[in-house]
């Protein structure tokens, strides 16, 4: 858990989770002024899960869930796999 969290950090500020859900760590990936993007560690249920968010900004000015996906344990090491090898895969140039 300790690796998680320094991964992730403690900034849980400004990330317009629903108040049911308990954010326990959390990082920033994007944000313009109409899209917020982040990774959480969240305990909804009596789980934890790693959640990728996508907040749109509404006309109203209000961030909604556009985005989510949920991580289970069960299947994170055949993410992180894939993951790594998407980040060494050198993908062609469309032209």
């Amino acid at each position: 858990m300790a690796k998680i969290m320094e991964l992730l950090g403690d900034s849980v500020v400004d990330l317009p989770v629903s108040s049911t859900i308990k954010v326990l760590a959390a990082k920033r990936l994007a944000k313009t002024s109409t899209w917020l993007k982040a990774i959480c560690l969240v305990e909804t249920g009596g789980k934890r899960q790693i959640r990728l968010y996508g907040w749109q900004k509404n006309k109203e000015g209000i961030w909604k869930v556009r985005q989510k996906f949920n991580v289970s344990k069960g299947y994170s090491k055949r993410l992180s796999e894939i993951f790594a090898a998407f980040s060494e895969y050198d993908s062609p140039k469309i032209d």
